[in-house]
């Protein structure tokens, strides 16, 4: 009798196993809240009858994988997909610790949109919000992150994208911004035997220092270098935020804190009592000093770009015709196109966002194309 109990429950088992293997190949989306698959496989999915267009589709990625297109500065562009043409195209930025990769692409749920490591390998994909694709990416490093935009096929769109980055977090001394920032991260201090770990921002003496984030007041001292100086942890990220020179505070240890909420007022105390009145931030990472500036930075998003004329069947014009890793005239060259015949997929500025027959992409400005 035991052992048809147990000859039963392990064939129950079996069962079961095999109906949940059965129900995910034929209804993978019933597990979607479970696996939390990304939106590229929950479109391929779209091609399981056929082969030829997951090919097609997979052969885009390929594509944009090996762009050299670079962002240096947040960036808006215009960008088109045709059923016969459909975009495609990688973008590569170097992202700080302390930054928040942001892009979005205004969709009607036409468009893949990720963020990959310089191996191919899935960082996160953008989520649709309100017809609007939305990309918020941060690292615990520094990283070179390429962004991957793809049409989805036989789709026809013209539509804004942008890349762009901002702050982790808030600004620490309330009211001001990156111009109070006077001194920064690796200047040279006490005569050349250390460098700067932080940021000093400047303000007149008793103006309010503020909490960046949520966090608790994990010490408070007045001694060394600092003088009056308040340390905040933060228990999201495990970062410690250092607040020094301050006049005085009005916190106390174990204090739970929130963005905003005023910790102390800028001063002069410590070694900086020969010096105006300032805020010295630092941000602790494991002990160790990271810079601050990407953490508090200022940054806008950028406006949508305007569209240039859309040259049908364009070609480069033969001077100076080249084809540049950004849309700016001191970024790098890819190659001079002389009269070759390019496809534009998209424009930002005065430059158009274009691509070769052999698959290369990048900027040629609107004076170098005319059309054939």
């Amino acid at each position: 009798m035991q052992f048809i109990k147990k000859y039963w429950l392990y064939a129950s088992i079996l069962i079961a196993v095999i109906a949940v293997i059965i129900t995910y190949a034929v209804k993978p989306a019933l597990f979607d809240f479970i696996l939390k698959p990304s939106q590229r496989t929950i479109y391929e999915r779209n091609f399981n009858d056929n082969p030829e267009k997951l090919k097609r589709w997979n052969n885009l990625l390929s594509i944009a994988s090996k762009d050299q297109v670079t962002i240096n500065e947040s960036t808006a562009e215009r960008v088109v997909t045709t059923s016969q043409k459909p975009f495609t195209a990688g973008y590569l930025i170097n992202l700080q610790l302390g930054e928040v990769l942001m892009s979005t692409v205004d969709s009607q749920d036409s468009w893949i949109l990720e963020a990959r490591d310089l191996d191919g390998d899935l960082l996160q994909d953008a989520q649709l919000q309100n017809d609007s694709l939305i990309l918020n990416y941060k690292s615990d490093k520094n990283i070179k992150v390429r962004i991957i935009l793809q049409a989805k096929l036989e789709t026809e769109s013209t539509t804004d994208f942008k890349i762009y980055t901002l702050p982790q977090y808030n600004f620490p001394v309330a009211g001001k911004d990156n111009t109070a920032i006077q001194s920064f991260w690796g200047a040279s201090r006490g005569g050349g035997s250390r460098s700067h770990e932080g940021n000093d921002i400047f303000a007149s003496k008793g103006h309010p220092v503020v909490a960046i984030t949520y966090g608790t007041i994990s010490s408070i001292r007045n001694r060394g270098l600092g003088g009056k100086q308040v340390w905040v942890k933060d228990y999201d990220n495990g970062y410690l935020h250092y607040y020094a020179h301050l006049d005085d505070w009005i916190v106390n240890e174990g204090d739970m804190v929130w963005s905003g909420d005023t910790l102390g007022y800028v001063g002069n105390t410590g070694n900086a009592k020969n010096t105006p009145p300032h805020l010295h931030f630092g941000i602790y990472k494991n002990g160790s000093a990271v810079d601050p500036k990407p953490f508090i930075w200022k940054t806008q998003v950028p406006a949508n770009a305007i569209s240039l004329p859309q040259l049908i069947n364009p070609r480069a014009n033969g001077f100076a015709a080249n084809l540049r890793t950004e849309p700016s005239s001191s970024s790098d060259i890819l190659q001079d196109l002389k009269t070759a015949p390019v496809t534009i997929i998209g424009n930002t500025g005065n430059w158009y966002h274009v691509r070769t027959s052999a698959g290369l992409s990048g900027y040629m400005h609107k004076s170098v194309l005319v059309e054939q």
